[in-house]
């Protein structure tokens, strides 16, 4: 077995009671005085324990596995090996005869989720810790996947030091089950020699979604061989594409809730689901938005890095790692934008509401396995994980915000990029919501993508067609007893 447990029948069975983590066992207690002591001959080891009956295989080495998404977290596969390299490395210099096995799972996002749910079904594919977004803790924890970690956490200083919005995101039913080490935050590009041509100021500020269109409407008119304005749609994008596209926008409307905690109930109507599918609808209809093999493509979210470097895209919706991509650890394309080409602004709310700014953020995080191979090990090896040199370079790498506080302000984030846009994304965080954390929220979605995609493809489709896409795909889904309308 890739773990090299050999553990019996019985003390496997004994080890893997729901809702337990595995219980510290003859074998484990072992285990643990077998890392202590390593170095000294067994027999003397034997005997301080008093257990000299207990064979070699009860001391035997173990085996952390860890399976992360090669292709898709990180900005490039080599730094998702590099980073997950210097990790194990130093896991095993700190437990010395001890093994980190890797499990990169190459593909899109969804591709990993579909592999994730395939290893956890064989205990001996199983992963210990896994690192995937928080907009899949809830569907894992709800399969009784994972692991709580609130013991766990509450001594952790990073914890500690991690805003309470962020520590929220890992939680299902209560309780803990994924901590983070960054987050991602949306917010707008624009390119200044575009908007400077279309009579916009150089830190032009929208108020309103209807700023938004007129700014896009001004561009055309004056650069009409560029894509006035990208936001992302389609089912292609897979759950991930929900956040930096329909989502986002529904984050910063007039009524933002996706699910109702009080009644239980998935919202499929409000005026913030008809407000997001008027801006699409709009944009699509006035030939605004940048062309669908883009704003649909599975890699839409990443576009935008060599686009806004050719000043093809005039208002790009996007996330903080567009810039950290022009930066030297990833140079997708290299560009230091000395002239500060590039400007920034937040999202505006739909009519220019109440906070006046609005968006959604989505967290890279951990989550411990449930009957993890040895769960002191594993959570040593996350702790390793959640060091600060390793979290400043997963910052840079998968070119996220820091979930902790102390770390948005260290010089070496700040530094990964001109001013201000470390900075800037990194204070959106306070405005920013995460999406829900229950298990069908990967289907609402999709049936949300389904409908945004139809009113590009068709803008002739009616808001009320396009609210009965997401309605009817959700009744067939959760049963039609689970949906609601708000106002």
């Amino acid at each position: 077995m890739p773990n090299n447990r050999n553990e019996s029948k019985s003390r496997r069975k004994e080890n893997e009671q729901p809702g337990h983590l595995a219980t510290p066992c003859r074998s484990g207690i072992l285990r643990s005085l077998d890392r202590a002591l390593r170095g000294v001959a067994l027999p003397t080891v034997l005997a301080l324990t008093g257990l000299a009956t207990a064979s070699v295989e009860d001391v035997q080495a173990a085996t952390v596995k860890v399976a992360f998404s090669l292709n898709w977290t990180f900005a490039d596969p080599k730094l998702a090996q590099k980073w997950f390299g210097n990790v194990k490395t130093e896991f095993e210099k700190k437990h010395p005869g001890d093994t980190m096995e890797l499990i990169p799972v190459p593909g899109t996002y969804d591709d990993y989720i579909t592999k994730l749910s395939l290893l956890y079904n064989s205990p001996d594919t199983k992963p210990d810790v896994v690192q995937y977004f928080d907009i899949n803790v809830g569907q894992f924890a709800a399969s009784d996947l994972l692991s709580p970690l609130d013991d766990k956490v509450a001594d952790a200083p990073w914890w500690k030091d991690t805003p309470a919005p962020v520590q929220a995101s890992g939680k299902y039913d209560g309780k803990i089950y994924s901590v983070a080490q960054g987050i991602n935050t949306y917010g707008i590009l624009f390119d200044r020699t575009l908007t400077k041509k279309a009579g916009l100021p150089k830190d032009w500020k929208p108020k309103s979604w209807n700023d938004i269109l007129d700014g896009a409407r001004a561009i055309k008119k004056t650069s009409p061989d560029v894509s006035p304005l990208y936001v992302i749609t389609g089912t292609a994008q897979g759950t991930f594409g929900v956040v930096a596209g329909p989502g986002l926008l529904l984050s910063a409307s007039s009524n933002p809730t996706i699910y109702d905690p009080e009644t239980k109930k998935w919202v499929v109507d409000s005026k913030g689901i008809r407000e997001v599918l008027d801006f699409y609808k709009t944009a699509a209809s006035e030939n605004l938005l940048a062309p669908t093999s883009q704003i649909m493509d599975p890699n839409g979210t990443t576009h935008p890095a060599q686009a806004l470097h050719d000043h093809k895209f005039g208002i790009t919706f996007t996330g903080n790692w567009i810039p950290l991509f022009w930066g030297k650890d990833i140079c997708a394309p290299c560009w230091d934008d000395k002239e500060g080409t590039i400007g920034f602004s937040e999202i505006p709310t739909a009519e220019g509401q109440e906070p006046g700014i609005g968006a959604s953020f989505n967290g890279v995080v951990l989550s411990m396995s449930k009957n993890p191979s040895d769960p002191e090990l594993v959570w040593s090896a996350i702790e390793i994980m959640q060091a600060k040199k390793n979290l400043l370079d997963i910052a840079a790498w998968v070119a996220v915000v820091p979930a902790t506080a102390s770390l948005k302000t260290d010089t070496s984030y700040l530094s990964l990029t001109r001013e201000p846009f470390q900075k800037a994304f990194a204070e959106l965080s306070a405005t920013s919501r995460s999406m829900p954390s229950q298990a069908e929220f990967p289907i609402w979605g999709n049936a949300f993508q389904q409908a945004t995609q139809a009113m590009v493809l068709k803008p002739e489709t009616t808001i009320d067609e396009g609210v009965n896409i997401l309605r009817s795909y959700m009744a067939t889904q959760v049963g039609e007893e689970n949906l609601e309308t708000l106002p």
